[in-house]
């Protein structure tokens, strides 16, 4: 079976992990993957430094339709069996050559394709709409959470071409960190042995409610001393973040990490602090938090998308209300007041996630729907 996997190359974040994880289990269960990308970025360089066949028809904007005809000449001769798109930018384009492509296509949910412009005004009026016309078209949609499948089939979607596999983590190799006094050299922070450490691993974008974390660290710090906190991301709401920062005074208890893409320095990150958050209000299955249940980190989350499907609230850690900054507030300090409560958490999380939700039964799910996907055809 030869699978073709098309997605921008621009990706970051969650999306990211899941596809080159995918691509790298699914190598294990003897299937020939490859990548087809629009533009270059870290997607597609990690995709290379695991050995993963990387194409790149180079698209300069998206209303560049040029690179259609050449995308849907490469497909016909590329020898694939099967197509799987992932994200607006695949799923638009494929919208305009699929009916010429002569093997199927499917594509990935990974988020409330509502949300994904969300910051940008101009492309969510543009291209919300078309991404969700381009969605419709396709006879097989795979959903990372129950919530997603749930949700298309209350916008009008049909069941019968909805499926749900759930990310998934690898749990079968040694996780690599750095020692602590490194991880901490590297984010040029200088630990406090007497604090405890709180963080956030999200990109700066209002779906992400980092914000919303941030004020809920204004109310902690009016009432403890013992708390710091720790941002990982970047994006378009960092002068907003900073001013939150300023205005609360927070300056010595926050610290903004900036964008991390070194994969050790990720794992350290879920090793040493004490309490790892979400805040977001749209989630799908976040690889946030499958990263820290890896290891064994006690977990504060907002309630939404996947999210209750994966943690179970006062089992697997904590789940607080997505926008209540109070609420948030409260959760963290219970785990930031109680270490063993902390450890048992984490033990559990990581039981639960690697139980239901490791890379190789995502990839043996991906393998059997190829298999009927390229069965039922066209």
């Amino acid at each position: 079976m030869k699978v073709l996997h098309f997605i921008s190359g621009g990706d970051t974040g969650g999306a990211k992990t899941h596809v080159l994880t995918l691509l790298d289990e699914l190598r294990k269960q003897n299937i020939d993957v490859s990548l087809l990308c629009i533009m270059e970025g870290i997607f597609t360089e990690e995709a290379r430094a695991i050995g993963i066949e990387v194409n790149v028809i180079l698209q300069q904007k998206r209303w560049d339709f040029s690179v259609m005809e050449k995308i849907k000449t490469f497909i016909n001769n590329s020898g694939c069996d099967v197509v799987h798109c992932h994200g607006a930018r695949a799923n638009y384009i494929s919208l305009f050559i699929m009916n010429s492509v002569k093997v199927p296509m499917l594509t990935t949910l990974h988020s409330d394709y509502k949300l994904d412009f969300k910051d940008n005004i101009k492309k969510q009026l543009i291209f919300t709409p078309i991404n969700s016309f381009a969605l419709r078209k396709f006879r097989h949609i795979l959903t990372v959470t129950e919530a997603f499948k749930k949700m298309l089939i209350e916008r009008g979607f049909k069941e019968e071409r909805l499926r749900v596999i759930y990310n998934g983590i690898r749990f079968d190799e040694d996780v690599k960190t750095y020692t602590e006094e490194e991880f901490f050299k590297r984010i040029k922070l200088i630990k406090q042995q007497d604090k405890i450490y709180v963080g956030i691993a999200a990109r700066l974008f209002a779906v992400k409610g980092v914000d919303v974390f941030l004020k809920a660290a204004a109310v902690i710090c009016k009432k403890r001393e013992d708390i710091n906190f720790i941002v990982l991301g970047d994006g378009d709401m960092r002068a907003e973040c900073e001013n939150i920062i300023r205005e609360n005074n927070m300056g010595n208890r926050v610290h903004m990490a900036g964008q991390i893409t070194d994969p050790v320095l990720m794992n350290s990150y879920y090793t040493y602090i004490d309490v790892n958050t979400l805040t977001s209000h749209s989630e799908s299955f976040p690889y946030a938090l499958l990263e820290g249940a890896r290891c064994k980190c006690a977990t504060v989350a907002t309630a939404v998308g996947g999210i209750p499907e994966m943690i179970r609230n006062e089992k697997d850690g904590l789940l607080a209300k997505s926008g209540d900054v109070a609420d948030i507030a409260r959760c963290i300090d219970i785990l930031c007041s109680d270490p063993e409560k902390r450890k048992q958490y984490g033990e559990s999380f990581y039981n639960r996630a690697k139980e239901s939700f490791s890379a190789s039964a995502m990839a043996k799910k991906h393998k059997q729907i190829y298999e009927e996907v390229i069965k039922i055809g066209k």
